[in-house]
């Protein structure tokens, strides 16, 4: 009878754990690759400019984070070389009518 418990208990135990699967799987995607950017752009003048380049952005596929700065006329942006490049980021900054003068 203890055996037959025994043998119940582990294997309920090993399907709600799922053989470790889903903590690989987990950590796999956690160690995807980024990288950051910093784009100088000109031409933002308002808080509208900088939601405009934001929204842009942060529609690409790829993209992590992004968050674009008045003051200091930049644009910091997060994201997967895999499925965005630089030249694409620039260019969906640059189709809202602002000038990318470069990255860091």
């Amino acid at each position: 009878m203890k055996k037959t418990i025994l043998i119940l208990l582990l294997a309920i135990f090993g399907m709600a754990c799922g053989g470790g699967s889903g903590t690989d799987q987990k950590k796999a995607e956690a160690t995807v690759a980024t990288t950051d950017l910093t784009f100088q752009v000109s031409g933002m003048h308002c808080d509208m400019c900088v939601a405009s380049i934001e929204k842009a952005v942060g529609q690409l596929a790829g993209v992590d984070s992004v968050r674009a700065v008045l003051n200091d006329s930049i644009a910091f942006v997060r994201f997967n070389p895999d499925q965005v490049n630089k030249d694409e980021i620039a260019k969906a900054i640059e189709s809202r009518g602002y000038k990318v003068k470069g990255s860091l």
